[in-house]
C-alpha cells in the first residue's frame, strides 16, 4: 500500500506563445497552476492530463500570476509548454467551483477601454433575444430582428412565433461570436480569459490582475464618504 503523501509540487507554464491553446485563454509564460475545481493542485503533467480525461465537463484551473489569482475554464490540459516547480506560498485565496462558474472574454482598444461578454449561452438570448440585443449593444441586429418581425406580423401570429424563436435558438448558439465581432469592428482585441459566476465579478477579477483597467458603461464607483473642509 503506497502511504506516500502527495507531492509538494505543481506545474508552471514555462512557455506559453501565440498557437499555444493557453495563449488563446489569456495564459501566459510564468503562469502557476496553485488549483482545479475549487481544490488545491499537487502533481505533474500526466495527473493533469488524467484528470481532465475523466472530466465530463470543462475544469475550472486557477493560477497565480504574482500576488493575484485568476480562473479560466478548460477542457484541455495541454495549454503550452509545463514545468514542474515548488508549491508557491498561499497568495490571494483560491476560488470554489460554483456551478454557475463560465469564461468570459475581456478585450480592449487602442485607448486602454475594457469590455467583455460571456462565452456561454445566456437563457435570455433564448428566451428575449431582442431584449438581449439590446442589453449586448448589438443595435444592428435588433433593428435586423425588429425588422424580419415586422413583416411577419401581416402574414399571422405563426409565422412571427417561428420569427421569435429561430432568431432566440442562433442566439442562443452563436451570440457570442456576434459580439467578439461586434467589438472588433469598433476596434477591440481580446486581453484575456476570466472564468466568473457574473459580469461583476469578471470586472472585479479582471481589475485584480490589471488594477488600472477601466471598462467602459461600468457603474461609477462611489466616494466612500463625505470629506471634511479644511480650513
Amino acid at each position: 500500500m503506497n502511504t506516500q503523501p502527495p507531492p509538494d509540487h505543481t506545474l508552471v507554464l514555462l512557455r506559453c506563445r501565440q498557437g499555444d491553446k493557453g495563449h488563446a485563454l489569456g495564459l501566459r509564460s510564468g503562469d502557476i497552476l496553485i488549483g482545479v475545481d475549487g481544490k488545491t493542485w499537487r502533481g505533474g503533467t500526466t495527473a493533469l492530463q488524467a484528470r481532465m480525461n475523466n472530466a465530463d465537463r470543462p475544469s475550472a484551473l486557477s493560477f497565480q500570476r504574482g500576488s493575484a489569482v485568476f480562473t479560466v475554464m478548460t477542457g484541455c490540459a495541454n495549454l503550452g509548454a509545463w514545468q514542474r516547480i515548488a508549491m508557491p506560498e498561499a497568495g490571494a485565496g483560491l476560488p470554489a467551483r460554483p456551478d454557475g462558474l463560465s469564461n468570459w472574454e475581456i478585450v480592449v482598444d487602442a485607448r486602454g477601454n475594457h469590455d467583455l461578454f460571456a462565452h456561454g449561452p445566456s437563457l435570455l438570448a433564448l428566451l428575449l433575444p431582442p431584449l438581449w440585443l439590446a442589453k449586448s449593444r448589438l443595435w444592428t441586429g435588433l433593428a435586423l430582428f425588429g425588422a424580419i418581425v415586422a413583416l411577419a406580423v401581416p402574414v399571422g401570429l405563426p409565422l412571427v412565433v417561428c420569427v421569435w424563436l429561430a432568431a432566440g435558438l442562433h442566439l442562443w448558439r452563436d451570440g457570442a461570436a456576434h459580439q467578439r465581432v461586434n467589438l472588433q469592428m469598433q476596434g477591440y482585441a481580446r486581453a484575456g480569459i476570466i472564468a466568473a459566476r457574473s459580469e461583476a465579478e469578471a470586472v472585479a477579477s479582471w481589475q485584480g490582475l490589471v488594477p488600472e483597467a477601466r471598462f467602459r458603461f461600468a457603474p461609477p464607483v462611489r466616494s466612500a464618504g463625505p470629506q471634511s473642509e479644511l480650513g
